[in-house]
């Protein structure tokens, strides 16, 4: 309901969720974004489908395009990022309030499951969140695979499969296609309250560290480098050292070096070290911590 007087660009696949979020959504003040990777001969169909079922529900449409030439190995962690560019050059452009997704409950159980795989910590947990500090909003996370099939049978909603969705190639679609569906509904749903529970433990938990670490502040909480004084960390605090810096804007990828900074740590002597492109440096009573550029 709190949409209702604000502007929202619709991101559109093509796809059963996103096109039921069009639907829903049309008769808000709304503008339809679809991003167009150039690597598939067939999205000149999901973009007129798209572009057609705006025209019926009188939503402004635009079509993105992505240069093929940027993608390297990491193909989905590229697109990603060059598909939000591009969605938020365009929000800007329109001065929209927020950036809708589509994705659903399922999307969030198939999320907490990687991250899980992966090792993640209470961060990770929280999965995807159903709304970002910078306006990107996720209304239909609520509802299930099942809940958007119902709903676009009864509304005669037109949708395209993407065939890359079912290629076995990436982790994230064996997942889908193979690991979750023989779950228990349970178990699919606990993954999902997992994600819930996380979100809503975790800006709690950064509190309780703010009480303990902001006393060693030197510097602004948010600028970068932080520098911290007189400041000792107790056996088994590392996790939360780092889970407390990366509120801060300094995060690094885990590794088995982790356990030579927190040693260091707690001892008083100065040291310097480095993670991935964190950097950390102690001299006398100060200890920096600056994120650089390899």
């Amino acid at each position: 309901m709190r949409l209702w007087n604000k502007s929202v660009l619709l991101a559109i696949s093509g796809g059963l969720d996103s096109m039921c979020m069009l639907h829903r959504f049309a008769k808000l003040n709304t503008y339809a974004a679809y991003v167009n990777h150039g690597i598939r001969q067939d999205a000149v169909k999901d973009a007129e489908l798209i572009k057609k079922k705006c025209e019926e529900y009188g939503v402004p449409f635009y079509e993105l395009f992505i240069d093929p030439k940027i993608f390297g190995s990491n193909f989905e962690a590229v697109a990603r990022e060059a598909r939000y560019n591009l969605l938020f050059e365009l929000k800007n452009k329109l001065n929209a309030d927020f950036l809708a997704t589509a994705h659903h409950r399922d999307d969030q159980a198939e999320t907490v499951f990687l991250r899980i795989a992966r090792g993640t910590g209470l961060k990770g947990l929280r999965g995807i969140l159903p709304e970002r500090r910078d306006g990107v909003i996720r209304p239909m996370l609520e509802l299930s695979k099942h809940d958007l099939l119902e709903y676009a049978k009864k509304n005669n909603i037109e949708w395209r499969e993407d065939p890359t969705n079912t290629s076995p190639e990436h982790f994230r679609n064996r997942v889908r296609l193979q690991i979750l569906p023989k779950m228990e509904s349970s178990t699919v749903n606990s993954l999902a309250r997992i994600a819930e529970l996380s979100q809503r433990v975790y800006p709690k938990a950064l509190k309780i560290l703010d009480s303990y670490f902001n006393p060693f502040l030197v510097s602004p909480a948010e600028e970068v480098p932080v520098v911290l004084r007189h400041f000792y960390l107790p056996q088994g605090y590392g996790e939360l050292f780092r889970m407390w810096l990366g509120n801060k804007g300094i995060s690094w990828e885990a590794t088995n070096e982790d356990a030579k900074l927190y040693e260091k740590l707690q001892k008083k002597g100065s040291f310097k070290f480095r993670l991935g492109k964190v950097y950390f440096e102690r001299k006398k009573e100060d200890f920096s911590i600056v994120t650089v550029d390899l």
